[in-house]
C-alpha cells in the first residue's frame, strides 16, 4: 500500500486504507505496535478496518473523547481504538482529502479500565506536536 505524501513527510505509515479514510501510526511506534499480542493486534486492526469503512464502534472499540489538549491556539481532541486493556491514542484531521486517524501513542497494557496519566499526558503532547508539524505542511 503506498503512503499518501503528506503522511511520508510527517513520518506515518499506513495501517488501514479505504478511498474516504486512512489510519496511520507513527513510525516510531511500530516496533511497539508489532509487539502487542498476536489476537489483540489482530482485533485492532479490524476496528480500523471498520473505521476507514464508515461503520459505527462501540464503546468498547473506540474511544471519541479521551480529552483535550491545548497550546496556545492548538486545541486538539485526543481519540482511541481499544481493545482488551490495549489503546492506540491519536487525532483525526484531514491529510491528502481523507479523514486520518494518527496514532500518536499507545497503551499496550493497561492496567485499569481509565487511561495512564503519564502516557495520556504524552499523548496530548505528542497530538500537539504533530497538529503544529501539520500545519506547516500546508
Amino acid at each position: 500500500m503506498a503512503a499518501e505524501p503528506a503522511l511520508t513527510k510527517l513520518e506515518f505509515e499506513v495501517l488501514s486504507s479505504t478511498d474516504n479514510a486512512c489510519v496511520a501510526i507513527d513510525a516510531d511506534l511500530l516496533k511497539e505496535l508489532n509487539e502487542i499480542d498476536e489476537k489483540k493486534l489482530a482485533r485492532l486492526v479490524r476496528i480500523m478496518e471498520l473505521w476507514c469503512g464508515g461503520q459505527q464502534l462501540t464503546a468498547e472499540q473506540y474511544n471519541g473523547n479521551e480529552g483535550r489538549a491545548k497550546r496556545g491556539d492548538l486545541n486538539v481532541m485526543l481519540q482511541a481504538f481499544k481493545t482488551h486493556k490495549v489503546r492506540l491514542f491519536g487525532i483525526v484531521m484531514r491529510i491528502d482529502r481523507k479523514r486520518t486517524f494518527l496514532i500518536v501513542d499507545l497503551d499496550p497494557a493497561k492496567k485499569q479500565n481509565k487511561a495512564d496519566p503519564k502516557i495520556l499526558k504524552r499523548a496530548y503532547g505528542r497530538a500537539l506536536d504533530l497538529t503544529e508539524k501539520a500545519g506547516e505542511l500546508k
